[in-house]
């Protein structure tokens, strides 16, 4: 029954024995799997600092650091100006595209390299 009640609310069942899955307490079988790639180069660095933080599995080093680290989230502010950064860099994009073409730079396109500089001036005056 309560078996039942776990995996209806999407949680692991209990385990039904103790082991594989390290010796953090947890009760829950760990059935689900998440992939990451790594070169040999980062795997040995990952080893060292779990055999240097004195796990013997590098899985559940791995597990535990993660779970215990506070994930950083850009704030609102942070997405915004990433955001107009970006535009600035599109304006200067399509201006260069349009230089590359053969088109002389003409009022139109200095004008648009005024407008840029302003709003540059503007975004780093925000941060």
């Amino acid at each position: 029954m309560e078996q039942i009640q776990f995996e209806q609310a999407g949680a692991s069942p209990i385990k039904k024995r103790a082991g594989l899955s390290g010796i953090d307490g947890n009760i829950h079988r760990r059935d689900r799997r998440v992939e990451i790639r790594f070169s040999n180069e980062e795997r040995d660095q990952l080893a060292h600092r779990a055999i240097d933080a004195g796990y013997t599995n590098l899985a559940q080093y791995l597990r535990e650091a993660v779970m215990s680290m506070k994930a950083n989230s850009t704030s609102g502010d942070d997405q915004a100006w990433l955001q107009n950064i970006n535009r600035i860099g599109n304006y200067i994009a399509e201006i260069a595209g349009r230089l590359n073409e053969g088109e002389q730079p003409d009022d139109e396109i200095l004008l648009d390299v005024m407008q840029i500089q302003e709003y540059a001036e503007e975004v780093w005056a925000s941060e």
